[in-house]
């Protein structure tokens, strides 16, 4: 009889095991989905700064480069539909909580204003629109460390 309860409580306890596993295994991937979803935001804006700042110089040096433009507006595509196909396989819950630390990261980066404007300007660094460089594969012009395509000749990096 004693023998029955060792059997009945190791029985138990491989299924306490599987059960703990189990939800140790779907909490890790919950984590993965979150943090992939972050890292696709974070690469969505880095490119939606990219686009802007390629605007930017396009029109101060009085050039257009049309497909240049689309190429990179075409990169900021891709990575909202990564996002989008990363949100469909999420759970309401777990969209929820990536849109409120999205919203928390969104009302940190809103400007201030008055006497904490005058105050941040003061603490901040300029923002440097031209970091490290690289060369073109294709055309050998020197272009920006992040830039996604040469805008000399459009090729992407």
């Amino acid at each position: 009889m004693f023998e029955l309860d060792i059997d009945m409580l190791k029985e138990q306890g491989i299924q306490l095991f599987d059960t703990a596993k189990k939800t140790a295994q779907d909490i890790a991937d919950k984590g993965k989905n979150q943090l992939e979803l972050l890292n696709q935001q974070a690469r969505l804006s880095k490119a939606q700064r990219q686009l802007g700042a390629l605007v930017y110089s396009l029109h101060k040096a009085g050039e257009e480069n049309q497909p240049l433009v689309d190429k990179y507006i075409d990169a900021v595509a891709e990575v909202e539909k990564s996002i989008e196909e990363l949100k469909a396989n999420m759970t309401p819950e777990e969209c929820a909580a990536c849109e409120s630390e999205e919203e928390e990261q969104i009302i940190e980066d809103e400007p201030a204003t008055g006497e904490e404007a005058a105050e941040e300007e003061i603490e901040e660094e300029p923002i440097k629109l031209r970091g490290e460089t690289k060369i073109c594969p294709v055309c050998k012009a020197e272009v920006d460390g992040d830039a996604l395509f040469c805008n000399h000749c459009g090729a992407q990096l």
